[in-house]
């Protein structure tokens, strides 16, 4: 588990003058070892796994603690599904979301990061936070809901 991530929690919280308990500490350590994007959900199973009692309420309070921190960043898909995933400095991927499930998949391809970094320098521009998020639907959705087969935009490709 990623211990150094828990401690600059705790730093922030002291810096901030929030309470440190023992919940906040282990919904903190759940998600630092949840591996990809979850949802308060999954850390809520995870919680009650390891017999953490844990509300759903405490969980969100705690994450957004986490995402005011810089540790966290939140995913709005739609009105029904909310994703996080730890910040991760040193990596960078982009993702394909599903409008349909929720469902995130991480990507990447150095051809976009090249454009972005010529787009950027043509426009004499810092990027300090690429991102790339295409939303759409997932194989499992379109097999199970074939009417969103069809594209909403035309890319220009034939």
């Amino acid at each position: 588990m990623p211990e150094h991530l828990t401690l600059q929690f705790i730093k922030f919280l002291r810096g901030r003058g929030y309470l440190i308990t023992r919940q906040r500490r282990k919904i903190a350590e759940t998600v630092f070892s949840t591996p990809g994007h979850f949802s308060v959900e999954d850390i809520h199973d995870l919680l009650q796994r390891k017999k953490v009692s844990a509300s759903k309420p405490s969980i969100y309070r705690t994450l957004n603690v986490l995402i005011k921190s810089g540790l966290v960043v939140q995913y709005r898909i739609g009105r029904r599904f909310n994703r996080f995933i730890i910040v991760r400095h040193d990596q960078h991927y982009d993702h394909l979301i599903c409008t349909k499930c929720g469902r995130m998949m991480e990507f990447k391809n150095g051809t976009i990061e090249e454009q972005w970094s010529q787009v950027a320098k043509d426009h004499e521009f810092v990027i300090t936070n690429p991102r790339l998020e295409i939303f759409g639907f997932c194989k499992k959705c379109r097999v199970k809901w074939p009417s969103v087969n069809q594209p909403a935009i035309s890319l220009g490709h034939p």
